[in-house]
């Protein structure tokens, strides 16, 4: 039996969470780096922590995840400057999202390491995104080419299964690359696997679609609506978890944006010295993170898409 079985769920999530806070510092380094013009600034490899405001190095106790941010009280060591709360915030969502894992995924399969990474994308994309309205290339990329390549295990290695702990007692036989939702101590429910073509399909219609819109916005307006990062990132969510879930990723995604995005935007256009015309016409002059509208209907869509999808059908046959 697998070396996990000797340990119960809860002790996986101690060491996750230990694990997963480390990396939410590391996510923090990409947030402040990746959206930096100057390529010196962006390397998150060779360059070592410093202060952004006095370019100071950080002391290592000083960069302990969450309890240097408290040690500090906010501020930098050597010049003062206010570290934004986003750092532990980051950091302790990041160390929430290791612990949750293996209660939601059956640990040490694909869908799990699956689940891990994609969150900890959208992590890091949202701050991005809602911080510097940048979706960057060098995390989108690369994760439309693995959202395609994941599909691949459960096709080579179809029959391959391994029993992991459960509720209490229970042991469930989980299948180690199955590439969707299966049975985990906290979560019951077994999900279609997606396949190649339906990542395919995602990749495609998650860049083509808004791609689409944006060119309708674009004729009208004469100007983009639509970024060309919400684009990939709605490409590698498709290649991911499959063109169903892309779509629902993407239209539910307009709730947030509409409820607190467009409300914020006009305030924005009101306070703008430079504006012309209405306020409302002015609300086309100012951007909205959409990636974290995204970000923030992910989890959602992936755990209960399809019984909203469900609900809502019934709501529509009930009329």
């Amino acid at each position: 039996m697998s070396i996990l079985l000797e340990f119960p769920t809860w002790m996986h999530s101690l060491f996750l969470l230990c694990f997963g806070l480390l990396v939410g510092s590391f996510g923090n380094v990409l947030i402040h780096r990746l959206p930096q013009e100057d390529p010196e600034e962006r390397d998150v490899v060779r360059k070592g922590s410093h202060c952004p405001a006095c370019k100071t190095p950080i002391k290592p106790w000083h960069n302990v995840p969450l309890f240097g941010w408290l040690w500090l009280r906010g501020r930098c060591a050597a010049c003062g400057w206010r570290i934004p709360f986003r750092y532990p915030l980051v950091e302790g969502l990041t160390g929430l999202l290791f612990a949750a894992s293996p209660w939601l995924f059956p640990i040490g399969t694909l869908i799990w390491f699956k689940g891990l990474l994609a969150g900890f994308a959208l992590i890091v994309l949202f701050f991005t995104d809602f911080t510097e309205f940048m979706l960057p290339d060098a995390i989108q990329l690369p994760l439309i080419a693995l959202g395609l390549l994941l599909t691949l295990p459960q096709m080579i290695w179809p029959d391959a299964f391994r029993p992991i702990r459960g509720a209490g007692d229970l042991f469930l036989n989980v299948e180690l690359w199955h590439n969707g939702l299966q049975p985990a101590p906290g979560w019951h429910l077994y999900g279609a696997p997606v396949t190649w073509r339906e990542a395919l399909a995602g990749a495609v219609l998650g860049y083509g679609v808004p791609a689409g819109m944006n060119a309708i916005y674009r004729a009208l307006r004469k100007t983009d609506g639509i970024g060309m990062g919400d684009f990939k990132m709605l490409a590698w969510l498709g290649a991911f978890w499959g063109w169903q879930a892309m779509l629902g990723i993407l239209f539910l995604s307009t709730v947030p944006m509409i409820l607190l995005g467009v409300p914020f935007a006009l305030l924005k256009s009101a306070r703008d010295p430079q504006r012309e015309g209405s306020v409302w016409e002015g609300l086309g002059q100012h951007m909205l993170p959409w990636g974290c509208g995204m970000a923030a209907v992910t989890p959602l869509v992936i755990f209960f898409g399809p019984g909203l999808w469900e609900a809502y059908m019934g709501l529509l046959g009930g009329r």
